[in-house]
């Protein structure tokens, strides 16, 4: 080979460019944000969309799981979560916290 040796330990260590920092640190922020406004979304839900919320995608349970937990039916456990999501989403809406999608950016809607 034609490299010296040890190369593969320097290999490790990726030099980032300043944009990439920033582009990094943007999406950090962005991130931050999202879940600051998510936090706040949730307050809205009842406590018990919340509970059932928090355990399909924070425990990552399964709606039959939930529902055992609870003493309920599997779909009773997807509409409760279902309806939690839309209601989240109607929070996003109203306060504008919605993303917007790349051609809406491209004519400035």
């Amino acid at each position: 080979m034609d490299c010296s040796p040890g190369i593969e330990n320097h290999a490790m260590f990726l030099v980032q460019s300043p944009e990439d920092l920033i582009i990094r640190e943007i999406d950090e922020a962005a991130e931050e944000l999202l879940l600051e406004h998510l936090a706040e979304a949730v307050t809205h839900l009842s406590p018990t969309q919340a509970r059932r919320l928090y355990a399909r995608y924070a425990l990552k349970k399964k709606f039959r799981e939930i529902a055992a937990d609870e003493g309920i039916s599997g779909s009773c456990a997807c509409d409760s979560v279902t309806g939690a999501l839309k209601k989240l989403q109607k929070i996003f809406a109203k306060n504008g916290w919605l993303e917007k999608s790349a051609k809406e950016k491209s004519i400035g809607k």
